[in-house]
């Protein structure tokens, strides 16, 4: 039986780069391909449910995506609609986006639905009609357990696309933020300390500090002292010193490394798990331990991610991974089938394979 809220098929028609898509996702879907071939724009998909959840959808459009021309397949001269169908477990969302006059997009029509694979809902299908035609802004209810609705509420709150990237000087996650901020792991890694103190005197606190510890074998422990205002930001201490550091003593690679850690080895994971190239800057020995860590974390949650690291698609089984490609100017999206693969993998690892061009998912 399917977990409760897993997105177990997303079909989107003309959302960016993706002129139409039907895909079936499973717990780990690791995406491979080149630059430029809409692997971010499937990933950026999930920051605009997000927006569409929040109420922010016109400012997102606008200010972020660059209007409806640049959101819809080769703008609306070519696409004149958006067509969102999710499917979880047992509920699924639908909607129909259009353009407005001023680069917006406006609703045609959003539902939530209750179904259970092939049982019907007391008879037939339930629906439940949100946003009417003409409706800026989504008509999801707030996040409960009672209607389809607020059951499509609470899978959507949980999708959070997680980015590591910016380690410079002004990088948020090397500032002081709010010791109460301990929800969640934020997505750019801006309360890690706050998140990381939440979890001081449990077995996964001990689990992180370790697996850091094998990345980093100069690395003792963090170190937490609360500032003004109930500010906390990361400070760690180095083996065989009494000195204290902050995150500005740490390689790029070390912190984004830590904020994965913390992120996959927490205690309460969220429903999905996104993340946008992890290996950005990563030792190739991490990055047989952020794919360890990643298929244990997928036995409890789902996880999507993209990827352009050989090494990292070497750690994966040919069934996690979805190849990406450019046809016909539009992206294309395709799990591996175990015959394509079957008599290759007798001789080469899997990410070895999508490097000599036998899977796709290469330049050409």
């Amino acid at each position: 039986m399917t977990p409760p809220g897993r997105l177990q098929r997303i079909q989107l028609k003309g959302f960016r780069s993706m002129r139409e898509l039907d895909l079936e996702l499973k717990s780990l879907n690791v995406l491979i391909g080149p630059n430029g071939v809409g692997k971010s724009n499937f990933i950026s998909f999930f920051r605009f449910m997000n927006k569409l959840l929040d109420k922010d959808l016109q400012l997102y459009v606008r200010a972020q995506l660059g209007g409806a021309d640049r959101t819809l397949y080769f703008g609306r001269k070519v696409t004149d609609q958006l067509q969102i169908d999710l499917r979880f477990s047992p509920n699924r969302y639908s909607a129909v986006l259009v353009p407005t006059a001023d680069d917006g997009l406006v609703f045609k029509r959003e539902s939530a639905f209750f179904y259970a694979d092939d049982i019907a809902y007391q008879g037939g299908t339930k629906q439940i009609s949100l946003a009417t035609s003409g409706s800026f802004e989504s008509g999801l209810p707030k996040m409960g357990t009672l209607t389809a609705a607020q059951h499509v509420s609470g899978y959507l709150s949980d999708w959070k696309v997680y980015h590591f990237h910016d380690t410079s000087e002004t990088a948020r996650m090397k500032g002081a933020y709010s010791v109460h901020a301990t929800e969640r792991l934020m997505p750019q890694g801006e309360n890690l300390a706050a998140f990381l103190y939440s979890l001081r005197d449990s077995a996964a606190y001990t689990k992180v500090v370790k697996t850091v510890q094998r990345v980093a074998p100069f690395f003792h422990d963090f170190i937490f002292q609360l500032e003004p205002k109930d500010q906390i930001r990361l400070r760690w201490k180095h083996k065989g010193s009494d000195e204290y550091f902050d995150a500005t003593m740490l390689s790029d690679g070390t912190l984004r490394f830590i904020c994965l850690t913390t992120l996959l080895l927490q205690p309460k994971l969220p429903t999905i798990l996104l993340l946008d190239e992890p290996e950005l800057g990563l030792h190739p020995f991490a990055m047989q331990l952020l794919a360890g860590m990643m298929r244990s974390a997928s036995e409890s949650t789902q996880i999507i991610a993209s990827t352009q690291s050989v090494t990292l698609a070497n750690e994966f089984g040919w069934d996690d991974l979805v190849v990406v490609d450019q046809v016909d100017n539009a992206s294309k999206f395709r799990r591996l089938q175990e015959q394509e693969v079957a008599h290759w993998l007798e001789q080469y690892r899997l990410g070895d394979i999508w490097q000599m061009n036998l899977l796709g998912g290469t330049p050409e």
